[in-house]
């Protein structure tokens, strides 16, 4: 074998030592890249935003913000800050006045949310006017909500009294429940009988069906007429008007005099006593009273039994 002569064996190590540098030496022109949460040079470091150390409300709405009394009015809040919950309450206090009027207790809420709570306040419980509505929040510490221009927690609410209910419409209820035919000319108020002229309508129906009231009243009064109405009773409303119920089965009758009965409440049956060719209901309308005065004239029904008829009455 061979052997290389000293001044060659140095040669070799020379021309093998740069190699080995090189690829332990960092790469020149440059820093070494970042490792695992290292931050590159000449990068902006991201900082987390700083949260206030107190509560600070960043919402705060009431709405609406005149509120009918009875009627249930939302609030709308938000609170920030470094603590992950606050207690949270409302508090209502009369416009320039210091007294509490309502306190809204709503608990431990989580910060940086919306949240909403809906308020009803009971009848009676809020006279009207104008009210100062204050969201109040505390953190575990204690300390109370930071209240600034932009922030303030604070918002106006006007309580208002509700307008007076509308008068109900006219309505009522049918006099006879189950079938019934309000015949031909012969039926109709003003057509001509022995002596006189008809002074109501002619329902007829079956022997022994309901007759209800048609409207809320009083029995006003009850009797026979064996040789005309038959049994019979008038019913008052309360704005003064009667209705009255002819030819009624005997002994159907369920109400005494001054007994109140409801609209829609069955009293009496559809029969034929009295002056009656078969079983029919002859009712009658006196705007002014049965014959309470000799001004006091009875009206044709019909119409108002077609209108109670048309509302499923």
């Amino acid at each position: 074998m061979r052997r290389l002569t000293p001044p060659a064996c140095a040669l070799a190590v020379l021309v093998c030592a740069p190699a080995a540098a090189l690829a332990s030496d960092p790469p020149t022109g440059g820093a070494a890249a970042p490792g695992p949460g290292a931050v590159s040079y000449g990068q902006p470091v991201a900082k987390e935003p700083r949260r206030p150390a107190r509560p600070v409300a960043k919402r705060f709405t009431v709405a609406p913000a005149t509120l009918v009394a009875g009627s249930p009015a939302t609030f709308t809040f938000r609170v920030d800050g470094r603590m992950p919950k606050v207690r949270v309450r409302i508090v209502l206090t009369r416009t320039g006045a210091a007294k509490r009027v309502a306190v809204l207790r709503l608990g431990y809420r989580r910060t940086r949310r919306l949240h909403r709570h809906v308020w009803t306040p009971t009848a009676g419980a809020l006279a009207p006017g104008d009210y100062a509505v204050t969201l109040q929040a505390f953190d575990a510490k204690g300390r109370a909500l930071r209240r600034t221009a932009r922030a303030s927690g604070r918002a106006p609410l006007a309580i208002t009294v509700p307008p007076p209910p509308a008068p109900p419409p006219a309505a009522g209820v049918f006099p006879v429940r189950g079938p019934y035919d309000l015949g031909g000319a012969d039926a109709r108020f003003g057509a001509g009988r022995p002596g006189h002229i008809h002074q109501g309508q002619d329902i007829t129906a079956a022997q022994g069906t309901p007759v209800v009231a048609p409207v809320a009243g009083t029995a006003w009064f009850i009797d026979v007429q064996k040789g005309g109405a038959g049994h019979y009773v008038v019913l008052r409303a309360a704005d003064g008007v009667d209705y009255v119920f002819m030819h009624l089965v005997k002994g159907s009758i369920t109400v005494a005099e001054g007994g109140r009965l409801a609209a829609g409440q069955a009293f009496a049956q559809v029969g034929s006593t009295g002056a009656s060719s078969g079983p029919h209901l002859h009712f009658e309308i006196w705007p002014d009273g049965w014959y309470s005065s000799k001004a006091s004239k009875p009206i044709d029904p019909l119409p108002q039994l077609h209108a109670w008829a048309a509302a499923g009455g």
